[in-house]
């Protein structure tokens, strides 16, 4: 709430229980996350987070106080159709030259990555082709790329579901895609936790007309919500 600091009595969307007092105050420039997968002992020096408030029966929120941080969640969850506000100019993000930042569009089949579904924050400075990014000068690029998975609809056993991060040039098919970066989660029984997010990310000399893509195994394990998938790049040196 923008008008009001502290974090009053209620429910926050269906959630268990999430009851604060008048005694827990926060910054204008706080942003707060959902953190009981954490557990009961983890302070907050032990995180990235500025602070871990904690609700009357038991839940736990943590908090940054940054204010990027507050101005690109500001922009995201309020004013979608904007590129910039008040608070702060982004243009620097999406003005970026050898960049992209994607979204995956579950409106597809199968789904697609897209930089016109979340406005404002997903864009691209590069050719898409084929679901793939293509890159137009060579250099050192940072790639990114995460899937999250809900599997609440899965069980007792999870099954195994693999993510990784390939290159390929489209006039040399007979090689096929180069394997930069992989990650497996699952093969095993669910023990309560029914979500899991895949990380992969690296440092790439890329020559013009590459392709990156990164791919899941398992596309009904994916997690629809709007900013839970995503899929970047940029170049690191002119």
């Amino acid at each position: 709430n923008n008008h009001d600091t502290s974090v009053n009595d209620g429910a926050l969307h269906g959630e268990r229980c999430y009851s604060f007092g008048s005694e827990v105050n926060l910054s204008k420039d706080s942003v707060c996350v959902s953190c009981d997968h954490l557990g009961d002992d983890v302070r907050a020096e032990d995180t990235l987070y500025d602070v871990i408030v904690s609700s009357k029966c038991g839940n736990r929120l943590c908090c940054y106080r940054d204010r990027d941080i507050w101005s690109l969640t500001h922009t995201v969850l309020e004013i979608p159709d904007q590129r910039s506000t008040e608070g702060g100019d982004l243009t620097w993000w999406y003005n970026r030259p050898d960049a992209a930042h994607l979204f995956l569009d579950h409106s597809l089949s199968p789904p697609q990555w897209s930089p016109n579904n979340v406005p404002g924050v997903s864009f691209t400075n590069l050719p898409i082709r084929n679901n793939r990014i293509s890159i137009q000068k060579e250099g050192l690029y940072f790639v990114y790329a995460v899937f999250s998975l809900d599997f609440s609809n899965f069980g007792p056993g999870i099954p195994q579901v693999y993510h990784n991060i390939t290159s390929q040039h489209p006039l040399l098919k007979r090689t096929g895609p180069e394997l930069h970066f992989m990650n497996k989660y699952g093969g095993f029984t669910k023990s309560g936790q029914n979500y899991h997010s895949s990380f992969l990310s690296g440092i790439l000399h890329l020559r013009r007309g590459v392709e990156i893509a990164t791919q899941i195994s398992l596309h009904s394990m994916i997690d629809i919500t709007k900013y839970s998938n995503y899929f970047g790049v940029f170049k690191l040196n002119k």
